[in-house]
């Protein structure tokens, strides 16, 4: 399980951030805490230029990933402090990371009331619509007298304290998982199998159940996401090992709110060029995760050529660049004659049969011995002014924006 815990201030000191560390330690054998600082998020502003969120972009991505959130709060004036009201707006401004989240809240201070009015606050804020998170009842962890709550190396001495936090944590803890639990159920019934797994769709080109288009997803050897026409997330492919892990959480987030904020403007050129029509294809060859991959954004289209939404495909081209690199293209693709002197000593090996159709593939050439592993290449990157691919004459089939290298359309992982 993992829980992220805000220190509620941007001070150097404070005994929130104590106790949170002394909570990751404390409880390292139910939940994995991470620490989250607010001190280098901007003020909250609506006017903050895209530029200067990067921090707030990445805290949400924070929030989003985690399981529950601890708001550890000090008492500035019967209230919270101003840094950390100004995260909540960053945390509920235009965005929904907070909502139906399992949250706690905690707080310690130097007087007897502890943070008694803040925490009261804090809990209005969380409930209120615009946040609209899952707020853990009763269970307060109030914490005053600070300096002598504390030992100098950061434990909670004072035992009434301890016991009570323990219980409350406790509690969190069996909150976070009621809410799994009923979100497991739904998602291994809307990811994991088709909601009519009986059902099939007839296309064009045959006819496919619900099961058989679900599991084609998930085997292909690369990953499928799309923003749909009104710039929202609306589906990535359940595939294993994904270069850009995905999580059903950014369902339904713009454009915006799935990005990093540097990359949204390259994300949204890519989008719109699309929707406008000038293009129907962007390519960028990559290293991703240690390896050669390749990112390609289509323009998905009706019949009609109306604009429904981008796709990204992303996959490793390690495989078949091995292949190249090993000469299996060796063979001349017109003729069949070999490129080298010993190509035909393997030709045993050559007599390859269509999956699909049981056609042989085998002619009276003695050189095809490497027929049965021919795998499609990418292909040749051309610029935008290029008029057609010399092969299918499709515009823009191949091209490389080099302005593209920050964008990733559907979430921006690639950013550094």
């Amino acid at each position: 399980m993992k829980i992220l815990a805000l220190v509620g201030t941007n001070a150097d000191f404070s005994y929130n951030r104590i106790l949170l560390r002394y909570m990751k330690k404390h409880f390292r054998q139910m939940a994995d805490i991470e620490i989250a600082e607010i001190s280098q998020l901007p003020p909250f502003s609506v006017d903050t230029p895209l530029s200067e969120q990067t921090e707030v972009w990445k805290l949400k991505q924070k929030v989003k990933a985690a399981d529950g959130v601890i708001f550890s709060t000090p008492e500035y004036d019967h209230g919270i402090p101003a840094a950390l009201k100004s995260t909540v707006e960053w945390l509920s401004y235009k965005t929904d990371v907070l909502k139906h989240k399992p949250v706690m809240v905690v707080g310690v201070s130097y007087g007897r009331q502890a943070s008694a009015r803040s925490q009261v606050q804090m809990r209005q804020i969380l409930v209120s619509p615009d946040c609209d998170a899952n707020l853990l009842p009763g269970n307060e962890v109030l914490i005053g007298n600070a300096s002598h709550s504390f030992s100098k190396d950061g434990r909670l001495i004072n035992a009434e304290a301890r016991d009570n936090l323990e219980d409350c944590f406790t509690h969190f803890v069996e909150y976070i998982q009621i809410f799994e639990n009923a979100n497991k159920e739904g998602l291994d019934m809307s990811v994991k199998q088709p909601t009519i797994s009986e059902a099939y769709i007839n296309f064009p080109t045959g006819r496919l159940t619900l099961k058989e288009v679900q599991q084609i997803f998930s085997t292909i050897p690369f990953e499928i996401d799309l923003i749909d026409s009104t710039d929202h997330f609306a589906w990535f492919s359940d595939k294993p090992n994904r270069e850009h892990v995905r999580n059903v959480a950014s369902l339904g987030e713009t454009v915006q709110e799935c990005h990093p904020p540097l990359a949204v403007p390259a994300v949204m050129g890519i989008i719109n060029s699309f929707r406008e029509g000038k293009k129907d294809v962007v390519t960028r060859p990559l290293w991703m995760n240690g390896h050669r991959s390749l990112i390609q954004y289509y323009a998905l289209r009706d019949v009609n050529g109306h604009y429904l939404g981008t796709i990204e495909f992303t996959g490793s081209v390690e495989y078949i660049l091995n292949l190249f690199e090993n000469g299996a293209w060796s063979t001349d693709g017109n003729t069949g004659a070999s490129k080298h002197e010993d190509a035909s000593d393997n030709s045993e090996e050559a007599d390859s049969v269509d999956a699909s159709t049981g056609a042989s593939e085998s002619s009276d050439d003695d050189n095809t011995d490497n027929a049965s592993e021919v795998v499609a290449t990418p292909a040749p990157a051309v610029n935008d002014d290029t008029d057609a691919d010399a092969t299918t004459g499709a515009s823009d089939a191949g091209s490389v924006d080099a302005n593209d290298d920050e964008a990733d359309a559907t979430t921006g992982a690639s950013e550094n």
